[in-house]
């Protein structure tokens, strides 16, 4: 989404951030502070997730179905998705 400003230049309404930094710095601590601040927000752990568990998990339904749950980037839109520890991300 862009905004356009009366000049015909238009600027970016979304910021995208990286937070890169030596162990210990206190990463961690502001991506939950800032899930906290947001009214829409999902926090997800590296080495709890895979690349694609981001945007969508099949499951198993009762009676051998499959579904289909949204991800941390589906739930978070519009919104703030921190994502710690992407390097340690299971790439299926």
């Amino acid at each position: 989404q862009q905004l356009q400003q009366d000049r015909g230049s238009s600027i970016r309404s979304n910021s995208h951030i990286l937070i890169v930094g030596d162990p210990g710095m206190g990463k961690s601590q502001m991506l939950n502070a800032a899930t906290q601040l947001a009214a829409r927000s999902v926090y997800v752990g590296g080495n709890t997730s895979s690349t694609t568990g981001l945007t969508v998990t099949l499951t198993k339904e009762e009676g051998g179905e499959t579904g289909i749950e949204a991800g941390a980037l589906v739930l978070a839109d519009q919104g703030v998705a921190c994502i710690d520890e992407l390097d340690k991300c299971k790439h299926l």
